[in-house]
């Protein structure tokens, strides 16, 4: 696992946005740091990987690294909360009635094959999220930021399904 690519090859398209727009700001606040969230995977990733990883270095890696690109995911989604007119603080929206992340967001696990396998259902979540943003926003350059991010985290579900059958979970 430690030589995979954890990201789709194909370029991200440019960070903007067609107007500035606050309910779509809000939108965005659930994939950036809601329940569901960039924020909630980095975390939740990164406690993996130093938790039960220590005996898998492979795995360890895998989830060091697919947080890397949940980091990357957050600061895009950021920026496009910047030029939509909102504040990218570090709390939900719908999904938190708006109120700050924390830590109870993080689905912590008892072994290898429970951490793996919410963080897959977690993968396919937070494709869910997007898709349903992609339907509700009206905006073709987020739209095209969504489709890329989707193909990152689709990226992801293949290597916890690898991972999952490697454990045999």
């Amino acid at each position: 696992m430690s030589n995979y690519i954890y990201h789709a090859n194909e370029p991200y398209p440019e960070i903007k946005v067609e107007s500035k727009n606050p309910y779509y700001a809000e939108l965005l606040m659930d994939d950036h740091s809601g329940i569901i969230s960039e924020f909630s995977a980095i975390s939740q990733y990164l406690y993996h990987s130093l938790d039960l990883g220590k005996s898998d270095t492979d795995l360890a890696n895998m989830w060091l690294k697919i947080s890397f690109i949940e980091m990357h995911h957050l600061d895009i989604l950021s920026q496009v909360i910047t030029l939509l007119g909102g504040k990218p603080k570090y709390r939900g929206s719908f999904s938190t009635l708006g109120q700050p992340w924390n830590g109870s967001f993080v689905y912590y696990g008892d072994n290898i094959c429970d951490q793996l396998n919410v963080d897959l259902e977690s993968e396919y979540q937070a494709i869910c999220n997007y898709e349903n943003h992609i339907r509700m926003i009206d905006d073709k350059y987020i739209k095209k930021i969504f489709r890329r991010i989707i193909l990152d985290e689709q990226v992801h579900i293949i290597h916890f399904k690898e991972a999952i059958k490697k454990y045999s979970c």
